[in-house]
């Protein structure tokens, strides 16, 4: 089964690993949503979740969930 079609095509997709606890979840997303995320993650931390951008080649199977709304900072 296909990957549903990127919110932004013509950008490159990313792995995007969100681990909490014992629980380590992957996503793939376009690079501005994922980076979105991830700076609002910083900037709102949460002591038991980490999430991380990997650069391992890897895009897994399923994107993000609600990857549109994190277009725009």
């Amino acid at each position: 089964m296909p990957l549903p079609r990127s919110p932004r095509p013509e950008e490159p997709d990313t792995h995007l690993r969100v681990t909490s606890a014992d629980l380590v979840v992957d996503f793939c997303g376009c690079r501005t949503a994922v980076r979105n995320f991830l700076h609002d993650r910083l900037s709102h931390p949460h002591p038991s979740i980490v999430a991380v951008e990997v650069a391992d080649g890897f895009l897994p199977n399923r994107r993000m969930p609600c990857e549109a709304l994190w277009l725009h900072p």
